[in-house]
């Protein structure tokens, strides 16, 4: 990076979050993972909602990239990379996800000038590595060697060198919110074979209301005529959908697998009771959700009245 772009990169702005937060759709989510990650305690949930405080935030991208939908908007800082190796440095370390995303952009070599320096790295390195493995993919290759980011150019070379940094330049003086990069660290984009989350519905306490289908931002639960489709892939596991169901129908878990999609069948039912036509995702049923919720309200307010 040259002098002018670390220039424009230094310029002020401040990170700050957007109605994507999982908490400002709904005020059912439960999610707070910014707070959590957040080592300097900038975060905080005032009336339910996380609120940055730009005094003790030092930008060091934690919130960006534990971040489940990509809401805390910003620019996430950016790495050493000489010749698609990622040098360790004595900075911030990185995420899992982070090197997950680098993998994939190509940074497949971790270089260090000391040893010391790569074993502060050896925990998030390590859980990547076991998460490639999971991907089918080779892991990260460790290299303790000296770093030169100096290199000697031909008037060609240099020519061509300042015409792209010009560019970049150029890039990077627009306003910082449009260079704002949090939807880069959305990781199902990376690994399209594979998903990072199993969704699955208990079709017994379903009610097929659709409140997850509108408050999914990944489109992950579609509820057609016919079928209820679960797409795990795009899953980042926000657990907004788990939150809101009202019939805590719904189980989202942490795990790689193969990407598939799973179709639940959904029946068509006229009921016995008032005779209109419903949708259900169970084959034996004979009443709608309204007339089931009536009965149930009646047998427990006749309980409740021989219990006095």
């Amino acid at each position: 990076m040259g002098l002018l772009s670390k220039w424009i990169e230094s310029l002020d702005y401040q990170y700050e979050i957007s109605s994507y937060c999982t908490r400002y759709v709904s005020p059912h989510s439960t999610c707070g993972q910014c707070v959590n990650s957040c080592e300097m305690k900038a975060i905080e949930l005032v009336n339910g909602k996380p609120v940055i405080n730009h005094k003790n935030c030092n930008e060091c991208g934690n919130c960006i990239s534990d971040c489940p939908v990509q809401a805390i908007a910003g620019i996430y800082p950016k790495r050493t990379i000489i010749q698609n190796e990622l040098v360790v440095q004595s900075q911030k370390i990185p995420t899992v996800k982070e090197l997950l995303i680098l993998y994939k952009k190509g940074v497949k070599t971790i270089v260090g000038e000391k040893s010391s320096l790569i074993e502060w790295w050896k925990e998030p390195i390590d859980e990547a590595n076991d998460l490639l493995k999971q991907l089918n993919e080779a892991p990260f290759s460790i290299s303790v060697k000296s770093i030169e980011e100096e290199r000697y150019f031909s008037r060609r070379e240099l020519f061509s060198l300042w015409k792209n940094e010009s560019k970049s330049a150029m890039k990077q003086a627009a306003p910082a919110k449009w260079r704002f990069n949090q939807n880069d660290l959305h990781l199902p984009k990376y690994y399209r074979d594979y998903q990072f989350a199993r969704i699955t519905i208990n079709s017994e306490k379903c009610m097929l209301c659709t409140a997850c289908q509108k408050l999914c931002q990944n489109k992950c639960l579609n509820i057609t005529e016919g079928h209820f489709s679960l797409l795990s892939q795009g899953c980042s596991s926000c657990q907004l959908c788990v939150d809101i169901c009202p019939e805590k129908a719904i189980i989202v878990e942490n795990q790689i697998a193969k990407a598939e999609e799973t179709l639940l069948p959904i029946y068509q039912k006229v009921c016995t009771v008032c005779q209109k036509t419903y949708s259900t995702l169970r084959e034996h049923d004979e009443k709608c959700v309204a007339c089931r919720k009536q009965e149930s309200f009646k047998k427990s307010k006749e309980g409740n009245h021989y219990a006095f």
